[in-house]
């Protein structure tokens, strides 16, 4: 078996760990998100509920489709005109542009840091780029557990959704399809966050891609529990005995269908309370709680978070390598 196949996962974390993410001006989600302003503006036509959720769904699928058939197209043609290595180092660049772990890393820190020095009015702005609630009101524990929401959210969400719709790709189709299939979940996530909201503005025109990354996140975020258990034997401080019991207890305390799978095995690490009521564009919203924990977050809870993510990635990365290389194995040995 090729070995080069098996290193494509870690060679695309490696280069985010070095490197960390491309300059926004460069970065292809900048563009997905400029075409995505450019698409509603043309699609979003009349006041007909079915026609905005008709239009939404074909905005969705003129900025999905495209970037994951070019980000396919690309390695299939550096394979097709370079061989196997060339196919090899352009899908190990694309996947690598759609993770981004090293910059959520990267603002929870600038948000630990101002708090440990007591600087709340600067650890709240840096949250606010972390967040889509409203954080001029909250107090340092709400900023702190905000932080650690986010963390938890976008492991899933950011980092491990891709690797595992990447591993999927390379099984059917090889690297172009592991390209194909990360780009197709980096985007669908784009639009979620943009287009994704239940308000008045996006409840119809937004449904078609908040569904469509619910989806993609499904099986990732059911599988985060586990590694997320598993990582944390090697953190010490952490509750380790209570991951799996916390994080099954509230798996669908959520609205999002996903969301709430990683939030509460975070808060069952870190004897948290994660959740409950925030403030969205002026408007309280009551989620629901997570956890057992205290709601006084603090700075060290957020840097026990980062490394917890951290070790969660690595081995959910580990599992799949392993698993992609297993039945590859089974599938060459039905082959001979």
């Amino acid at each position: 078996m090729n070995l080069a196949l098996l290193a494509l996962l870690p060679a695309a974390l490696l280069l985010d760990r070095l490197f960390g993410e491309l300059p926004s001006r460069i970065h292809p989600v900048c563009l997905m998100g400029a075409l995505a302003a450019r698409l509603e503006t043309l699609f979003r036509r009349g006041p007909n509920n079915a026609l905005l959720f008709l239009s939404g769904t074909l905005a969705c699928l003129l900025v999905t489709l495209p970037f994951a058939a070019v980000a396919g197209g690309l390695v299939w043609a550096a394979e097709l005109y370079g061989g196997p290595r060339a196919g090899w180092f352009v899908a190990v660049a694309l996947l690598y542009v759609c993770l981004a772990p090293k910059s959520l890393d990267q603002h929870a820190l600038r948000v630990a840091l101002p708090l440990a020095k007591n600087d709340l009015e600067g650890a709240r702005k840096a949250v606010s780029m972390m967040v889509g609630r409203n954080t001029a009101s909250l107090d340092a524990h709400g900023v702190a557990r905000a932080c650690v929401e986010s963390v938890a959210e976008n492991l899933t969400d950011g980092v491990l959704s891709t690797l595992f719709w990447a591993g999927v790709g390379l099984l059917l189709f090889g690297y172009p399809g592991a390209a194909c299939l990360a780009v197709l979940h980096r985007s669908a996530n784009v639009l979620d966050a943009l287009w994704g909201k239940r308000n008045e503005t996006y409840i119809r025109f937004g449904t078609f891609a908040a569904r469509l990354d619910d989806i993609l996140n499904f099986v990732p975020a059911r599988l985060s529990l586990p590694c997320i258990a598993f990582a944390s034997r090697i953190i010490p401080n952490l509750r380790h005995g209570d991951i799996l019991r916390v994080g099954w207890a509230y798996r669908a305390a959520h609205e999002s269908p996903n969301s709430a799978w990683s939030e509460a095995a975070f808060a069952g690490a870190l004897g948290l309370r994660l959740g409950g009521p925030a403030v969205y564009n002026g408007q309280a919203v009551n989620h629901p709680w997570l956890g057992e924990g205290t709601p006084d977050a603090a700075p060290a809870h957020i840097v026990l978070a980062v490394r917890l993510m951290w070790h969660s990635i690595i081995v959910f990365t580990l599992f799949e390598v392993f698993a992609v290389g297993m039945i590859f194995m089974k599938v060459m040995g039905t082959g001979m």
